[in-house]
């Protein structure tokens, strides 16, 4: 029997520690569990959210007026080079899971907060690696049937999918990784490439709470990247044989480190990063948001796009 609460606050359950009250909210850890929230749904005639571990959501300081269903725990299963793994398992569990296992894969998501639901959502990656790249299929469950999804029905892309544009409707109820295996000697090759990795991405923590990178990154063709090199020759080298512009390098160009409204402000550390270093309203967040977009498209004309999910507003 599911627990639903009235009148959370949703900011005890996001990374932001920002946000209203949910109308209704509940826990879940299981598929029966998520039929008896439906149900719920169902009767009030009401709107519902799927959310994991909350890390990568700014919920508007009005609230949610809907049921609020957080997907976290769950059973993760190795078989050889395969993890079933339920979606409301923490990413980092199931990281830490495979290697156990001898199996590579998951090992760039050292240090990332969030379930393995909302990593397939947003397919979230770091250092070169992501969700796309393991994801052998995904179940969901949609009008009370349970439908699997191949890895090209998903529509990923860059920290994008099908469930995130909405092209696909339904609940991430599981996921099946296919994972590499490795000898002794490899995993350790990993581990050491980890621990350099995690020093990295704790040396940009963000002050106080935040939803990760704010903005998405700009991935350019060849032709793009270097007219745009020789427009601004200030662009490191390495960016421009990734073929990529960080929306960091691009917002602490303009000067905006440090910049504030309200406790809302742009990390000091890492300027792709809006953090609540205090006590932020979703409004504070959104205007500063403006902010950076409109600077960053009157200096180097490209237009920023959120990473993070609105919801409430």
């Amino acid at each position: 029997m599911i627990n639903i609460k009235e009148n959370e606050l949703m900011s005890s359950h996001t990374s932001f520690r920002i946000g209203g009250p949910a109308r209704y909210f509940v826990v879940v850890n299981n598929t029966a569990e998520i039929n008896e929230a439906i149900g719920f749904v169902k009767d009030k005639k009401i709107d519902h959210k799927i959310i994991g571990g909350g890390s990568n959501l700014l919920v508007a300081d009005g609230g949610y007026n809907g049921l609020i269903i957080k997907y976290f725990g769950g059973k993760m299963i190795i078989d050889g080079d395969i993890i079933e793994i339920d979606a409301g398992v923490p990413l980092v569990k199931a990281m830490h899971e495979a290697l156990k296992n001898n199996l590579s894969g998951l090992e760039w998501a050292i240090g990332i907060p969030g379930t393995i639901g909302g990593a397939v959502c947003n397919n979230a990656g770091a250092f070169g690696g992501d969700m796309s790249q393991i994801v052998e299929s995904v179940k969901i469950l949609r009008d009370g049937k349970i439908i699997e999804l191949e890895n090209d029905d998903c529509g990923f892309g860059y920290r994008e999918s099908a469930f995130k544009s909405g092209a696909v409707s339904g609940i991430i109820l599981s996921v099946r990784l296919k994972m590499k295996k490795v000898s002794v000697d490899e995993l350790a090759t990993i581990k050491v490439k980890m621990e350099k990795n995690l020093a990295d991405r704790l040396s940009k923590s963000a002050e106080g709470g935040s939803a990760g990178s704010t903005f998405r990154n700009f991935v350019l063709t060849e032709e793009e990247i270097a007219k745009f090199k020789e427009k601004f020759p200030q662009l490191p080298d390495q960016f421009v044989a990734y073929k990529k512009i960080p929306a960091a390098w691009l917002i602490e160009e303009c000067g905006l480190k440090g910049k504030k409204i309200g406790d809302a402000m742009v990390s000091e550390k890492h300027a792709g990063k809006i953090t609540n270093v205090g006590h932020a309203t979703a409004e504070h967040v959104v205007m500063l948001i403006s902010v950076v977009k409109q600077k960053v498209r009157s200096n180097f004309s490209l237009q920023l796009m959120e990473e993070i999910e609105y919801l409430g507003f």
